[in-house]
């Protein structure tokens, strides 16, 4: 098997690499467990030692970092430029708290290190995606094996060169290029103490059943509904920030997932003037240009796909308010930032919002009607209401299932972090252990 490298900006191949032989990931997986065990016994403050030159080594390659992001993943420079230096902050942040996170040596409960993890990514933002679990899982005293999404081989090569500059013990932290069938093996090996998933639900179900046929602890972060609410007597100019915000960063070119723009009929055509001459103006271009806004999708196929699913919404009386067409160009993986509505959910994608530069926009009558359509979504989603009225707001938000509802945000703040980096949002160090209890009889 081989991983091939593109710039989805060019549809060029940037690179080929062959995927790790059996006798290559024995290896490697023997190096990662024996350098994992010596780390469960290094002392926290040496371990914090780490994350700090993990942060310092991320700063000063910022800028070489987030260039080559950017020219394998498609996201936009300025984004991979935050998505860095989030990165740096999460090693500084656990490096300076993360002992005072774990129970003393002496303490009768202590945190165990699960020892040697598998982690998978397949989400937006591949770096953040990685760091988001490497760094608390080394303050735990884990080792790590990473799998990046397959689309992305050149990423093992740059974490590889982050673990060398920045001194991390040789095997600690491996990143590998394998087939989904050598991952299957990796969970079933006893070397393997826990696992990690983050992307899509479908991979997170795959994952859980692995890791539950094996009865090994697993740490899932999966793709969640967000959902824009805009009701009659919203203010517009920030709602239609926040859904071009919530739409076309990140996710727009990375995976489906549940969402979308509900909208009561009040508001409806003004929403959708205002939406469809933004989106209209947004420049396009190669993701490594600062000036462009809407970068190309990240895997070839994508905007194929993304075409068929919205010829389908048309035959079902969609009506397209600007881009959603094919460009002729056939350099890159571009598509135009496109608006659909209608007022049936079939009409405009209606959970299932494509990867893709898309906004759907579903016109429902009133409340009762959204909250009907959000009921049917995944719970640990999250919702954006929109009024000018509060506690009319408070309301809708305590009757909708999912877990995260705001009133009202501020569509412009984290604009370019990437996803899940809320600091608030932080794992626990206990996550990535193991509780052990000493009884000591008199």
């Amino acid at each position: 098997m081989t991983f091939v490298s593109f710039d989805p900006s060019t549809g060029r191949v940037l690179a080929h690499h062959a995927c790790l032989s059996g006798a290559g990931l024995e290896q490697s997986l023997a190096r990662a467990h024996a350098a994992t065990e010596d780390w469960q016994n290094v002392a926290p403050a040496e371990r914090a030692a780490l994350l700090f030159r993990l942060a310092s080594t991320l700063s000063a390659g910022r800028e070489r970092l987030a260039r080559e992001l950017c020219l394998e993943t498609g996201s936009l420079l300025a984004d991979c430029l935050q998505e860095v230096a989030r990165c740096a902050e999460e090693c500084a942040h656990f490096a300076a708290h993360g002992q005072a996170m774990l129970p003393s040596a002496r303490s009768q409960l202590s945190q165990r290190p699960l020892g040697l993890m598998l982690a998978l990514t397949a989400g937006p933002a591949p770096l953040w995606q990685c760091f988001r679990v490497l760094v608390p899982a080394l303050m735990a005293g884990n080792g790590l094996l990473l799998k990046p999404a397959e689309h992305l081989s050149g990423l093992v090569a740059v974490l590889a060169r982050l673990m060398t500059e920045a001194g991390v013990p040789e095997g600690l932290v491996t990143p590998l290029r394998i087939s989904k069938e050598q991952v299957a093996g990796l969970v079933a090996d006893s070397r393997i103490g826990g696992l990690a998933y983050s992307g899509e639900r479908r991979g997170g179900a795959a994952m859980a059943a692995l890791a539950g046929a094996r009865l090994k602890p697993v740490r899932l972060e999966l793709a969640r509904a967000s959902v824009q609410l805009i009701l009659d007597d919203a203010e517009l100019a920030p709602a239609v920030e926040s859904v071009l915000n919530d739409g076309f960063r990140y996710r727009a070119s990375w995976r489906q997932s549940e969402g979308g723009v509900l909208i009561t009929p009040g508001l409806a055509e003004p929403f959708l003037e205002l939406l469809t001459a933004r989106l209209e103006q947004l420049r396009p271009g190669r993701p490594d240009d600062m000036g462009v806004e809407l970068g190309p999708l990240a895997k070839s196929g994508q905007r194929e796909w993304l075409e068929r699913q919205l010829r389908e919404a048309e035959r079902q009386g969609g009506r397209i308010r600007c881009g959603g067409y094919l460009p002729d160009d056939e350099d890159g993986w571009y598509y135009p930032a496109t608006l659909i509505e209608g007022s049936e959910p079939a009409m405009t994608l209606f959970p299932a919002w494509p990867a893709g530069p898309l906004c759907g926009v579903l016109r429902v009558p009133d409340e009762a009607a959204m909250l009907a359509l959000c009921r049917a979504l995944s719970p640990d989603g999250m919702a954006s209401i929109w009024t000018r009225d509060r506690a009319r707001g408070e309301r809708l938000a305590r009757a909708l299932p999912f877990d995260l509802c705001r009133v009202n945000p501020d569509p412009y703040h984290d604009r370019h972090w990437p996803p899940l980096s809320d600091p608030a949002q932080r794992p626990a160090l206990k996550e990535f252990c193991r509780a052990k209890t000493v009884l000591i009889s008199a």
